[in-house]
């Protein structure tokens, strides 16, 4: 089953002509499926400098808040706590009108 992810973003500033946001993604799944991942490891677009994250918070949803000006595709590894890993790629979308910021908890029905 695979692990589903969301994320925000604001506008920071200017790159040149181009806007520069604030994003964060994050484990968009209720409180009993997050204490079952151990981390979630983020492989961001080579043009980070520090493109390899690992996040092991569940308080926070795993979230990775970072910066940039362009959307991609991140690689995603899931390491639950009885060993097993889901490997998923999420497409990062910066649309400041997405979600709120800071980030509200998700709501689930």
């Amino acid at each position: 089953m695979a692990v589903k992810f969301n994320n925000y973003s604001r506008v920071a500033g200017k790159t040149g002509t181009r806007d520069y946001f604030k994003w964060c993604v994050f484990v968009d799944e209720p409180p009993e499926k997050l204490a079952q991942i151990k981390e979630v490891e983020y492989f961001l677009h080579s043009s980070f400098p520090e493109p390899y994250q690992t996040r092991s918070n569940s308080a926070d949803k795993f979230a990775l808040e970072t910066a940039g000006w362009g959307e991609f595709t991140l690689g995603i590894t899931v390491t639950f706590k009885d060993g097993k890993q889901e490997n998923l790629r999420y497409p990062l979308i910066l649309d400041p009108n997405k979600k709120p910021w800071p980030l509200e908890p998700a709501s689930h029905h």
